[in-house]
């Protein structure tokens, strides 16, 4: 399956089941040898707002504005 995220964390699951040779269900499997059925699979650390500090306002007095820089960073 997918992973469940694509950053940071996320995991992949698979469904391990005990058959015979035939491919039928079967009881008798060794539960110590069964494999994983969960695995981690995160792909690095997700992205996160970087921002510098706010600009001079564009009026001395009034409704003005002040801006800043806002990126999206890996």
């Amino acid at each position: 399956f997918q992973c469940s995220s694509t950053c940071a964390g996320g995991f992949q699951r698979r469904v391990v089941v005990c058959q015979d040779e035939n491919g039928y269900t079967a009881s008798n499997c060794d539960e110590k040898s069964k494999p994983m059925e969960q695995r981690s699979c995160e792909s690095g650390p997700c992205p996160q707002w970087a921002y510098g500090n706010w600009g001079e306002c564009t009026k001395p007095c009034g409704a003005g504005t002040r801006t800043r820089l806002v990126v999206c960073q890996r």
